[in-house]
């Protein structure tokens, strides 16, 4: 395969690309595109990316984004994951989501959630004046206009609007991200995707979002097939020390970008983002242990460090071509 061939997409396997702010922002989505378009090459069916205001873990819009990224590539699917719907007014929302998965050719996998937690999102509630205490309302709230407006006619007095473009189809490619198992439910009952973040705060990660699932499947009645989607971040490497020694050196140049979760150290930032490091036999066995990736239907891989370094590169390959084959999506996939 040459550098400018594109693989068939291999099947549930994602990359979860976060795009941390810095002094160069042109230079940041420049490179955050082009690690699309390899990814797209590499066999990666969906890239996502995050969305925040105020806050180092992603852009402040993923939609305009995903829209430049769109017109670089041709087959790669492009999400949200997740746009805090309740900093949107949710009809211009469905309308720029709309424009975006025209302008992919219908690419777009549109996931929504409330917000960061862990005081990420503080900031964005204050600068909007929301009160983040009542932000499970808000989003009920803003969630309900934007699926209505999604089904593309709003009402306006005594008049009918048609939403333009028309935005039906993304209403079968919408995903809800939860923590909770009533939430789990709801997007269950709404037959919507559920996405899961990289670690739970209630317990061990892989048994309380399966637990979740199970709530999402007990509620789920669609005709379509059920949608889990459960990120995890990993870090290649040939050994633990290895991996150790990679975000140390890059702990030392962007310490913000580790402190600002809490982390004090490269083996703290590792322990509390729930990172599976080392070699790659080691890192599909845990995920093979883990019981939310045993039962999910897209993987959505990141990796915590910097998307231009040659490091990261790498891993973006080894992840398609090693570890994936490893789990039971990959294995069912040489299997046929």
């Amino acid at each position: 395969m040459t550098d400018h061939q594109i693989r068939s997409p291999r099947r549930g396997l994602s990359l979860f690309l976060q795009t941390p702010p810095n002094q160069n922002p042109a230079r940041i989505y420049e490179q955050a595109i082009g690690v699309i378009e390899i990814a797209e090459r590499t066999g990666y069916e969906i890239a996502w990316i995050a969305e925040a205001h105020f806050a180092p873990i992603g852009l402040p819009s993923a939609l305009t984004f995903l829209a430049a990224a769109a017109q670089r590539t041709t087959s790669i699917r492009l999400g949200t994951a997740i746009i805090p719907v309740v900093f949107d007014h949710p009809i211009r929302l469905a309308e720029t989501a709309a424009v975006t998965d025209y302008l992919s050719g219908g690419r777009l996998e549109f996931g929504v959630g409330k917000s960061n937690g862990g005081g990420f999102s503080t900031p964005a509630f204050e600068a909007f004046g929301l009160p983040e205490e009542q932000k499970d309302a808000l989003y009920d709230e803003s969630f309900a206009q934007l699926r209505h407006a999604l089904e593309g006619v709003i009402e306006s007095g005594e008049k009918s609007l048609s939403v333009y473009p028309p935005p039906q189809p993304l209403l079968s490619r919408l995903w809800q991200a939860t923590a909770t198992p009533a939430n789990a439910a709801n997007i269950g009952r709404a037959g919507d995707g559920l996405l899961l973040h990289r670690l739970a705060f209630a317990g061990e990660t892989g048994p309380v979002q399966s637990a979740l699932i199970d709530r999402y499947l007990d509620a789920y009645t669609a005709d379509a097939s059920p949608r889990i989607g459960v990120s995890r971040s990993v870090l290649p490497a040939a050994s633990r020390a290895d991996a150790i020694a990679l975000i140390r050196a890059d702990f030392e140049k962007n310490p913000r970008q580790y402190t600002g979760f809490g982390a004090t150290s490269p083996d703290d930032y590792l322990a509390r983002s729930n990172v599976y490091y080392g070699e790659i036999e080691d890192i599909a066995e845990r995920l093979n242990d883990d019981a939310a990736v045993a039962r999910s239907t897209d993987y959505l891989f990141s990796i915590p460090l910097p998307n231009d370094s040659p490091e990261f590169l790498e891993s973006l390959h080894v992840i398609a071509d090693e570890l994936y084959t490893r789990l039971p999506l990959g294995a069912a996939q040489v299997v046929r």
